[in-house]
């Protein structure tokens, strides 16, 4: 009678995460996309995946914080049932992120693990409903509506089938999530503009854009970068892509989609015309 050999470390955690849901994800499809990168390219991406490793695993924790408070205040439970599933979707997604961090810098230059929760805006003074509405809006409406633009327009810049490799596959299964994710954001944003309860959040507005872009433009500004394939080839958009992807999606998805849903946009757009963002 044989005895069966144990997987190896690297096989048994690639079906993990694949076994937490989402597409699954070939980490052994590295050859074409590493081709072209040079040393501190490789570098250069691998820095930009492990920051968004960490974006990620902040990430567990908002959605965590936003069923929390919607249990507390009572929810639709479609929603409350969407963002329950986001919370568990940004752990799959901190690994994913974590290992192609590790396939560009070495398994050694990256944690196992990750550790902290976000800050979060208090909105000190308003009331629950509005705050939660506020923290629903910036987290969904925002920054992963922002994502999931991103990650769309990162997807075609990726070379098409085997030549996109493991780098498109994890890109592929990222998205599929942050598109729901966003959604569910804007779907809870229209229940509460039937109902007449948006106190507060045009006044928030500007105040959230800045947390969620403003970081985005300041760096597109103090290092503009020219995009190179080689670096897209393995997720990494350079400032001028970025810069372009967030002011576009600002002024054709983000403040349409405000106006859509019967929230005052005029101090949303005052400031970002002041901030030379539109």
């Amino acid at each position: 009678m044989t005895r069966a050999r144990a997987a190896k470390p690297e096989v048994r955690q690639a079906e993990a995460i694949q076994n937490l849901g989402g597409r699954p994800i070939r980490w052994d499809q590295w050859q074409h996309a590493l081709g072209g990168l040079d040393d501190a390219a490789r570098i250069q991406a691998g820095r930009s995946w492990l920051g968004r490793t960490k974006q990620e695993h902040l990430a567990v924790g908002a959605f965590a914080m936003l069923v929390t408070e919607l249990a507390a205040e009572g929810c639709d439970p479609i929603v409350l049932s969407l963002l329950t599933r986001a919370s568990s979707d940004e752990v799959r997604h901190t690994e994913i992120c974590r290992k192609m961090a590790a396939g560009l810098l070495g398994d050694s230059e990256v944690p196992k693990r990750f550790r902290g929760l976000p800050s979060i805006p208090k909105h000190t003074g308003a009331p629950v409903e509005a705050r939660n509405l506020c923290h629903v809006v910036e987290m969904c409406c925002l920054s992963e509506t922002l994502t999931g633009v991103f990650l769309t327009e990162m997807l075609a810049r990726i070379p098409p089938g085997k030549a996109g490799g493991t780098p498109r596959m994890a890109v592929e299964s990222l998205l599929e999530d942050e598109i729901d994710h966003g959604r569910v954001g804007w779907a809870f944003l229209a229940a509460r503009a039937r109902d007449r309860r948006l106190d507060g959040l045009a006044e928030a507005l500007p105040s959230m854009l800045d947390r969620t872009m403003a970081w985005v433009f300041d760096w597109c500004r103090e290092k503009p970068e020219e995009d190179r394939a080689e670096l897209e080839a393995v997720g990494y958009l350079g400032s001028r892509a970025s810069d372009a992807i967030f002011r576009r999606t600002l002024k054709s998805v983000i403040l349409p989609g405000f106006e859509a849903c019967d929230v005052d946009v005029r101090p949303a757009k005052e400031h970002a015309a002041a901030r030379g963002w539109i």
